[in-house]
């Protein structure tokens, strides 16, 4: 890597990777969630079993939430410091697409990370704390560096750094979201098969690749001992683990996350998501999938050469079997589709020709024109009841803007509209938490709060909240995902109540226990309004946003 290249990666990292995430609060539900269980790690000083809202909670595994526990502990107990971990999901992301770029032998790897790092996908989800950046960046980057290991090979250097990285990066996904990992993996891995078959010496170099003993044998030493541990310490983790949260989420709607109801919708649900999520790259992906496909057939200049076409088979494949997998699971969320981004970026990048800067940058910029008119048209439509109407229209005007300059790029040099794109991604940024901001998160309604009161979470729990007042919440009528936990305590009726009638007998109780501390509710605005007029009159309202009311019992 050279000084010109680090120093891009570095500022590419620092202000599109790291800096948006310490504007905001934490958001609901997701972020809430992953922010409780290692604040809880913390708390209890148990790191070996999560839970939430002091009930067991294993959906996931650890890894991402002891690097959230770690990051808290250093910084405090904060949302920016929660999020930290996404700082190093960016990291690998932009490094395993440069790093495919260069294998690819694009004329400039740099724009690979930097296409990735700033679709409208990829740059929202981000910044997002859930489990799937991190664990699409571990996934990415250990594809990245098993091409490396492959090649160097092949080429006869030294590959054994390469190939121990990939293991340690393929137990880090494992750690992070679990058996998926294996699944996307293997399926890349095996089918890359195919690209490497006429030639003997490489096929034979990507199988002893992918089962290299040392390398295997630090994958196991990594990933399974926690699994093991969790499962000595909680009977009854695996089987929740592998088969309810694998198999049922993957085979059936059970989680009711089909992309649609209709069959043939749901299984195009990610063709959508991408559409609108690579903008304003869409057209630069499709040229290059094109180029890839002609490519493989053995219609290009280097089409001949089994290395650079098993590469590039292998990062065709780093893209649609992902999309493959999801778009046949009964679960499907958008940051789902995440891994296909970086090989998606690199093959644009990679199959640009020499002269043809002009036109791409014209069809950017009528996607960019489009992403534009849509905030704009969002904002005339929407004006009378959206927060923040002032960011949202600079917003849609600096996309727009940039899009008009593109079709006509006087004096656009590269620099400049990596520089102008990054600023119309930041007024993304401030115009999200403009509009969305009020009725997603809930730390201004703790902190407007009486301290060292006793917390109820009524028609819904919200995560956000134990996380924030920094202690456990009852639940009243808004179990959900706790249900699990909840079944396993052996005083469930004293933080669960599945009944709506029981507000006040609940608050009533807690107020009896401990006479010295408030008692509040964080109700659902519409259980709220629902409310019994006369339970209602026995609560002062105290604060609310557009999604919760914040109240005390009198």
């Amino acid at each position: 890597m050279t000084r010109r290249e680090r120093t891009r990666l570095l500022l590419l990292w620092v202000f599109l990777g790291f800096l948006p995430l310490l504007v905001r609060p934490l958001w609901e539900p997701d972020e809430g969630r992953y922010a409780e269980i290692p604040r809880e790690m913390l708390a209890t000083g148990d790191w070996l079993t999560p839970r939430l809202n002091g009930v067991l909670y294993f959906e996931k595994p650890p890894l991402q939430y002891w690097l959230s526990a770690l990051s808290m502990k250093l910084f405090g107990l904060n949302g920016a410091a929660a999020r930290l971990p996404l700082a190093l999901a960016s990291g690998l992301m932009i490094w395993a697409a440069w790093r495919l770029a260069k294998r690819l032998g694009a004329r400039d790897p740099l724009w690979a990370p930097f296409m990735a790092a700033t679709g409208l996908l990829g740059f929202l989800v981000g910044q997002l704390l859930t489990l799937d950046a991190l664990f699409s960046a571990f996934l990415v980057a250990a594809v990245a560096a098993f091409v490396e290991a492959v090649a160097r090979r092949r080429e006869g250097s030294p590959a054994r750094a390469w190939t121990l990285l990939t293991f340690l990066l393929l137990a880090g996904a494992m750690l992070t979201k679990g058996l998926a990992e294996l699944i996307l993996t293997g399926g890349i891995l095996l089918f890359s098969l195919a690209f490497a078959w006429k030639d003997p010496e490489l096929r034979r170099t990507v199988i002893r690749t992918a089962l290299d003993p040392l390398g295997w044998l630090l994958y196991l030493l990594l990933a399974v001992p926690w699994f093991w541990a969790v499962n000595r310490a909680n009977p009854g983790h695996a089987q929740f683990f592998f088969i309810h949260e694998h198999f049922t989420r993957f085979l059936t709607h059970e989680h009711a996350r089909q992309g649609s109801n209709n069959w043939f919708l749901d299984k195009l649900y990610f063709v959508g998501v991408l559409a609108l999520g690579l903008l304003p790259w869409l057209s630069a992906t499709l040229v290059g999938l094109k180029r890839s496909w002609i490519f493989l057939k053995g219609r290009g200049p280097q089409g001949q050469d089994q290395l650079a076409r098993w590469i590039v088979g292998i990062t065709v494949l780093g893209f649609l079997w992902p999309l493959a997998f999801f778009s046949l699971s009964g679960s499907k969320l958008a940051p789902y589709i995440l891994p296909a981004l970086v090989p998606l970026a690199a093959l644009a990048c990679t199959f640009e020709r020499e002269g043809e800067e002009g036109a791409a940058l014209r069809r950017m910029g009528w996607e960019l024109l489009v992403l534009g008119g849509i905030f704009l048209l969002a904002a005339f439509l929407f004006r009378k009841d959206l927060e923040g109407l002032g960011w949202v229209l600079a917003m849609g005007a600096g996309f727009a803007g940039l899009g008009l300059w593109a079709q006509r790029p006087s004096g656009l040099s590269a620099p400049r509209l990596q520089a102008a794109l990054g600023v119309a991604l930041w007024l993304l940024v401030l115009a999200v938490q403009s509009a969305a901001g009020p009725g997603k998160a809930v730390a201004d309604l703790v902190r407007k709060a009486p301290k060292d009161a006793q917390w109820i979470s009524y028609g819904n729990y919200f995560q956000g909240l134990p996380f924030y007042a920094h202690t456990r919440a009852v639940v009243v009528a808004g179990t959900g995902e706790l249900a699990f936990g909840r079944d396993r305590l052996a005083d469930a009726e004293r933080w669960f109540s599945e009944d709506p009638m029981a507000l006040g007998a609940v608050a009533d109780r807690l107020k009896r226990e401990d006479p010295s501390r408030p008692v509040l509710v964080m109700a659902k605005a519409s259980s709220w309004e629902h409310l019994d007029a006369a339970e209602k009159a026995r609560w002062a309202e105290l604060v609310r946003n557009p999604a919760a009311v914040v109240a005390q019992r009198r």
